[in-house]
C-alpha cells in the first residue's frame, strides 16, 4: 500500500467519522480522500465519485473546485452548533473555551470562503427563453 491509498482510506475514514457527529466536518475529509485515491487507485476514486451521498459533491469540486449552498450551510450549522454544544459541556470555562469556540469559527469561515456552485437550472433547454404566443 502506497501512501496515497494509506492517506485516503485514513480520510475516508474521518470524512465517515465526520457525517456521524456533528463537531467534525465531513465534506474536506471526503475531498482529500478523493484527491489521494485519485493519484493511488482508480478503482477507489470511481467508486467515491459514484457514491450515492458524496458522489456529486466530489464531482463538483474536481469539475468547478466549488461546493453547494445546501453544503455550505449544512456544514456551518453543524460545526458551530456542535462545536458550541461540545466547548460549553467539556471545555472548561475561561479563556480556553474562547479559544476552541474561536476554532469551530473559523472553521465556519473557511467554510464560508468556499466558492458556491452555481445553482442548478430546473427544467429542459430554453426554459428561460420567452415563449411567443
Amino acid at each position: 500500500m502506497n501512501i496515497w491509498t494509506f492517506l485516503g482510506i485514513l480520510f475516508l475514514a474521518l470524512g465517515f467519522i465526520g457525517a456521524l457527529l456533528p463537531i467534525m466536518p465531513t465534506v474536506p475529509f471526503v475531498l482529500l480522500a478523493a484527491a489521494c485515491f485519485a493519484k493511488s487507485s482508480p478503482k477507489m476514486h470511481r467508486w467515491m465519485r459514484q457514491h450515492r451521498k458524496y458522489g456529486p459533491t466530489i464531482r463538483n469540486w474536481e469539475r468547478e473546485r466549488c461546493v453547494s449552498r445546501k453544503m455550505k450551510i449544512w456544514s456551518i450549522l453543524m460545526m458551530t452548533v456542535g462545536g458550541g454544544i461540545s466547548t460549553w459541556l467539556f471545555v472548561p470555562r475561561g479563556w480556553m473555551s474562547r479559544v476552541v469556540f474561536g476554532v469551530f469559527l473559523l472553521g465556519d469561515i473557511v467554510v464560508m470562503m468556499l466558492r458556491e456552485c452555481p445553482p442548478e437550472k430546473k427544467g429542459g433547454p430554453g426554459e428561460d427563453e420567452k415563449q411567443c404566443p
